[in-house]
């Protein structure tokens, strides 16, 4: 067989030049191939060599070590307004304590106080206050979510007073809701929610 080709190629000009351009389209198609493959990645290398050089320039100015110090002073000034406790019962107990004594403080009585653990809450390991509510952002394994729903006879001043105890208290807490209704009777509804950082073994 490869006798009878080898006598057609050398009887047959046609089947020669034939087979000379398939052989010649596929060399240049290689070369265009190759040439476009050199020319895309010296493309990704001059973007990297351009990305590398703006990032060099940008760790270079002297305000991106201010910035990344201040970062951190806010990071622990936040994380000292968290509450504190080792359970989540503890928690809850300490929490529902303290709003229903900051609401007898400012004046009311007979306030009711419902407080419950909020399982998988949505939150910020530095910053609870952002977005509390928000169902994008995952719970941070350390930190439990309280929420307490408040209801009291509305009283303009001491609804005041104890909106400014919760502003200036060293604890944060985040007024989610708040309704005051007319009828049958003056009351207000109000949803509060605080963090609590859960205590490791040895930590106080």
């Amino acid at each position: 067989m490869m006798n009878d080709l080898l006598r057609q190629l050398r009887d047959n000009r046609r089947l020669r030049w034939g087979i000379a351009v398939i052989v010649g389209m596929g060399w240049l198609y290689g070369i265009l191939v190759l040439r476009d493959e050199v020319a895309d990645q010296t493309l990704r290398y001059r973007s990297a060599t351009q990305a590398v050089a703006r990032l060099q320039a940008q760790l270079a100015q002297p305000e991106w070590t201010d910035r990344a110090a201040a970062a951190r002073a806010l990071a622990v000034q936040l994380e000292g307004r968290l509450w504190q406790a080792p359970t989540p019962g503890l928690a809850q107990s300490a929490y529902q304590d303290w709003v229903s004594a900051t609401l007898i403080k400012a004046g009311f009585t007979n306030p009711q106080v419902t407080v419950t653990v909020v399982e998988d809450a949505p939150a910020s390991s530095t910053s609870p206050a952002v977005s509390p509510d928000s169902p994008a952002v995952p719970a941070p394994t350390d930190l439990w979510k309280i929420k307490a729903k408040l209801n009291f006879e509305f009283n303009a001043p001491a609804l005041m007073d104890f909106l400014a105890r919760l502003e200036s208290h060293e604890k944060q807490t985040v007024v989610n809701t708040l309704t005051a209704r007319k009828e049958p009777a003056p009351r207000v509804e109000m949803e509060v929610v605080a963090y609590f950082q859960k205590q490791t073994a040895g930590k106080p």
